[in-house]
């Protein structure tokens, strides 16, 4: 009967519903650990251990800790564009650079809270099959910034510019080893560096409805905040 309705025997659900909890918990140590005493530190045995799973369960899961850090890392970005999806909409009249902020302050919440693992990543890139900028995330990064960009020209709250240029720049302040070394050796808040970004890429492209309308003091020399 089994073949007529494509139901699977009761031991081959079960073996599905055991690997499926073991991926969870094996997962579920795998970021406990990470995050208390990082990924070099930690081991494959440790790991296993934590998990509660035989090496053998883990191995046929995972075949090392990179392939546990692409898996952890798969779902944090998994959940920050089911994020965006919620929150920005590109139909809406909404500002683009409100959105756009957003946007940069949710994405470097995500690398900040992940270092650990885009470090590993970056290290797992640098092999000739994965190379920087090559791997799904960057492109996708890129287009929705590209987006939030035209409409920000479209809506007149920037003034033309190089969209896809542009959005190589933006992204590159948020690159997670230019992250790492300002949060660690320049000791760096979060806020200090999203207000850096926030002051480059919101305010400095946000055309001033000073400029916009006219002061009224065109063709005037612009003063000046020094003395020569």
């Amino acid at each position: 009967m089994s073949k007529l309705t494509g139901d699977q025997p009761a031991p081959h659900r079960r073996q599905r519903r055991d690997a499926i909890e073991n991926r969870k918990r094996i997962l579920q140590a795998a970021r406990q650990l990470f995050a208390t005493e990082g990924v070099e530190a930690t081991s494959m045995n440790e790991i296993a251990q934590v998990a509660q799973v035989g090496a053998g369960t883990l191995y046929r899961s995972f075949a090392d800790k990179g392939a546990l850090g692409e898996a952890l890392l798969t779902d944090a970005i998994t959940a920050f564009w089911e994020q965006v999806d919620r929150t920005i909409h590109p139909e809406a009249s909404e500002s683009a650079l409100d959105q756009l902020d957003w946007f940069l302050d949710t994405l470097l919440q995500l690398t900040e809270t992940h270092l650990a693992l885009f470090t590993l990543a970056l290290e797992l890139a640098e092999l000739p099959q994965q190379k920087p900028y090559q791997n799904p995330f960057y492109p996708a990064l890129h287009h929705n910034i590209c987006q939030l960009l035209a409409k920000a020209v479209a809506q007149g709250e920037t003034s033309d510019l190089d969209v896809s240029f542009t959005a190589d720049a933006i992204l590159s302040s948020v690159n997670p080893a230019l992250i790492e070394f300002q949060l660690r050796i320049r000791t760096f808040s979060r806020e200090r560096i999203m207000s850096g970004i926030r002051h480059l890429y919101i305010g400095g492209l946000r055309v001033r409805t000073e400029l916009k309308t006219g002061t009224g003091n065109e063709g005037q020399d612009p003063p000046r905040s020094f003395a020569l």
